[in-house]
């Protein structure tokens, strides 16, 4: 109460005016009703109550998480269904606006910096349908990967080629061909079945393996160049639990070993720390169909234990950070010492999601390559991050993704391993240096990027080394023929 106080005449000093006949329960309802509207695109808050139709606002800086990209939007327009998205897409073409859509703001480039209309998906959010006998689920593009996942959970179901961050939303996890950690599963971009689609004309577009179809490779990873993503339909299949195993191996024989690990478990991650050769290798493997059915009238349980779970190792990662950081020439000493306090040996049965890793970790560079170069890969990136004290307090993930027929995928036709390089904190001069410095060195190993991470390709590089590339452009020309979702980022991925 003490704080509600304070808020209060906080509020007061801006001049906001107090509704008549306020006692207790009212104030906290008014309170409610007054908190800014929270973005988690990264959004500058303001008060923004409804209208009773979609919601706008000017003159408010967009931002993505890490800071890497902005741009101050004409206006951002809350939606909360898919005929408000096409409304706000309409009126911004007939005003000749390019149009975009921002989702959690995970992001690293500026695919969603709109230099006219912003769309704020963050409450488009829900179930919209189930086909039990297709195994599909719709739901609104602004929900996110963990949301859909509880809510498939309610009907003893669980997501195909969940993406392995839970907090990204459904759309933009298909704008940017986000993956899991099913290491014979291929990114979520290819095992979704469809998606709702609001053109930048305003025109609204399924697209699916039955409707439409000759769109559906490009829109499947779209970068936000098609318009704006109203739904997406995932596929789903009956829940099972995961049996998971941590053990500490060291890096050269665990990337030796990574084909047989691959054909012989159903979940695949490892943490290495590079300024040694030690990583955490966490491994699962589905249980059987009946322990699953009675595994989902549980979900609860564990979803409420893992926080408490995780409050730890999280808060040992930040110190080993900030102290790598402060001391980057005892990096390799430090990241000994971290070793020791990872928890390895078998686990009890748990959900796939809760152990997917943490989405709020900072700035991220992941190419993915063919999996017979991941020792020389490896190899290559523990080298460079022993030469510079920027790397100090990096962190390396990898994991695998299948082959897949989606036009601007990495995994085009071919397996492959994902390496991904974090850094803490925001962007800055000194990170810039140091993710270029990664990028160079993937590029000339033979990577393509993961298209949610940092990177800097450009649609020379992109038509060079994608084969569907062409096929991709032109999708988007005859979807987008006016260029209304044209922004710095997409210009210099799609012009060449």
């Amino acid at each position: 109460m003490i704080s509600a106080f304070f808020l209060i005449a906080r509020l007061c000093t801006l001049g906001v005016r107090w509704p008549i006949g306020i006692g207790e329960n009212s104030i906290e309802r008014w309170l409610r009703k007054a908190e800014p509207v929270s973005s988690t695109s990264g959004l500058a808050t303001k008060d923004a109550r409804g209208t009773g139709v979609s919601r706008e606002r000017t003159g408010i800086r967009w931002e993505n998480k890490v800071g890497s990209a902005s741009s101050l939007p004409t206006r951002i327009v809350s939606v909360t269904t898919v005929d408000e998205v096409v409304d706000a897409v309409r009126h911004a073409a007939i005003n000749g606006e390019q149009v975009h859509a921002t989702g959690a703001g995970f992001a690293m480039t500026g695919i969603a910096a709109a230099p006219g209309v912003l769309i704020d998906t963050s409450e488009l959010r829900g179930m919209v349908r189930v086909d039990d006998t297709l195994g599909t689920a719709t739901f609104l593009a602004g929900t996110t990967v963990d949301e859909a996942n509880a809510e498939l959970r309610k009907y003893g179901a669980a997501m195909i080629g969940a993406p392995g961050d839970g907090k990204a939303t459904l759309g933009g996890a298909v704008a940017t061909g986000a993956h899991g950690y099913a290491p014979r599963e291929a990114s979520f971009s290819a095992l979704i079945d469809g998606v709702t689609l609001v053109t930048g004309e305003g025109r609204l577009l399924k697209i699916s393996e039955r409707t439409n179809m000759h769109y559906l490779p490009a829109a499947r990873l779209n970068l936000g160049a098609l318009g704006v993503i109203a739904e997406v339909t995932v596929k789903f299949r009956r829940y099972a639990k995961l049996r998971i195993n941590r053990k500490r191996r060291n890096i050269e024989r665990l990337v030796s070993d990574i084909l047989e690990a691959r054909a012989k478990t159903d979940f695949y991650r490892v943490d290495w720390r590079p300024h040694g050769d030690q990583a955490l290798l966490t491994v699962g493997w589905l249980e059987d169909e009946a322990e699953a059915l009675e595994a989902a009238a549980y979900p609860a349980i564990a979803a409420q234990a893992e926080p408490r779970l995780q409050t730890k190792p999280r808060k040992r990662a930040r110190f080993r950070e900030k102290l790598a950081k402060f001391l980057p020439f005892l990096a390799p000493a430090i990241d000994r010492v971290s070793n020791l306090f990872d928890r390895t040996g078998a686990e009890s049965v748990r959900q796939s999601t809760d152990v997917s890793g943490d989405a709020d970790y900072g700035l991220q560079v992941e190419y993915q390559f063919p999996i017979a170069k991941a020792r020389q890969v490896v190899a290559e990136l523990g080298r460079l991050v022993s030469s510079g004290k920027a790397f100090a307090a990096a962190n390396v993930r990898i994991s695998l993704v299948a082959a897949d027929g989606v036009w601007l995928s990495p995994a085009y036709g071919e397996d492959v391993v994902a390496v991904c390089l974090q850094l803490p904190g925001r962007f800055e001069e000194g990170a810039e240096q140091a993710l270029r410095q990664a990028e160079n060195l993937f590029i000339d190993l033979g990577g393509l990027p993961n298209w949610g991470g940092w990177h800097t390709l450009n649609g020379a590089e992109a038509a060079y080394v994608m084969p569907r590339y062409g096929d991709f452009a032109h999708i988007r020309t005859d979807l987008d023929p006016h260029g209304r979702t044209d922004n710095s980022a997409l210009s210099r991925l799609l012009k060449h």
